[in-house]
Order: C-alpha cells, then structure tokens, then sequence
C-alpha cells in the first residue's frame, strides 16, 4: 500500500505543482528565458529536462534521478504536441501553470486612465514607474494571447525590440507612463 500511495503522489506531481503556483506572465517569460539557453525560441531535449529536474525537485527535493527521468518522458510525450522534440512557448503555457491573462479582465483593449494605470501597475513587477524590457515580454504574451494570436518567443521579442525603439523618446531603455500612451496614440519620437 505505501508503494502504491508514493507512485500516486509521483503521479501527481503536476497537478499539486499547478495548483499549489500560478505564475504571471513576466515570472512565465522568466523561466522561458532560464531554459531557452540556447536562444533556439523552443524548449529542447536538454532544456527540457533540466526544467522538468527542477520542477519535481521544486515539489519533492528528494525526487531521485530515475524519478526525475520518468517525469520527463511523460511530461515530453504529453506536452510535445507536434512530437517534433521541443517544446514552443505554447506548449510550455500548456504546461506550467500561468494565472489568468491579466488583460482578460478589461473587456477590450480601449480602457479608461483608471484601467490603464491598472494595466501599467500589474506589469511593472518591480514597482519601479517604468516597464522594462522583461515586463514589456509579459504584456506583449498576454497581448497576443488575449487576441487568441500564437507568437513565437522569437518574434515577441522582435514586436518587444520595436516597441522599445520606437517608443523609448528618451533612450533609458525603460518604458514610462507617457511614452507607453504616446507609442499607443501614435506620436513619433522627433528625428535628429
């Protein structure tokens, strides 16, 4: 009876992982970022069973090599939906546990300067009054994700790179309140 309890708490290892955290959308390009080390825009073999290792160990920090192992192929066979060997930034949403889109709670895109500050206070993770680079990753994925629009991690840092070129009037590399609203109102930085 005790093996067959410990096999079942193996089991459910992922599902006491994602009912126990809920990430946001920033933490979520964090953790792509960490194991997309070779900047490939997907989740290989290798990465992904460095993450798989420090997901169970997260849960059970005694979990043994086999156990690990044993996790990774279940979790590649189910999550690697196209079988192709990685795992793409959709796939890994599927499988990590994200809280809801944030952008999900305003109805539409056009919102008040009370939603807007909202919107700007929930993606400024460090309560700086800016949005740098990473937070701009986490809008921009729950963005498209809200207008149910696939993007690779690849092309969500180039929108993320444009933005920033294009919208950073004073070349900080951070995003204030006023250039956000001006970028999205269309005013273009003066030409030198």
């Amino acid at each position: 009876m005790m093996a067959a309890d410990s096999a079942d708490s193996r089991a459910n290892m992922l599902h006491d992982f994602r009912n126990r955290y809920r990430l946001t959308s920033h933490e979520f390009i964090k953790i792509w970022k960490h194991y997309d080390t070779d900047w490939s825009g997907y989740i290989e073999i290798a990465e992904l069973q460095g993450l798989v290792a420090d997901l169970v160990k997260s849960v059970n920090p005694e979990a043994t090599e086999d156990e690990c192992n044993h996790r990774f192929r279940r979790i590649q066979n189910y999550y690697d939906a196209n079988k192709d060997g990685m795992i793409s930034i959709h796939e890994l949403a599927d499988l990590l546990p994200v809280e809801e889109n944030y952008l999900s709670r305003f109805h539409q895109l056009k919102m008040s300067k009370e939603d807007f500050d909202k919107v700007f206070t929930y993606y400024d993770k460090d309560g700086s009054g800016t949005i740098e680079p990473d937070e701009l990753l986490g809008l921009l994925r729950d963005l498209f994700m809200f207008k149910c629009q696939q993007i690779n991690i690849a092309d969500l840092e180039k929108v993320k790179d444009n933005i920033m070129r294009n919208a950073d009037d004073n070349c900080d590399g951070v995003l204030s309140k006023k250039e956000i609203i001006d970028f999205c109102r269309g005013y273009k930085k003066p030409e030198d």
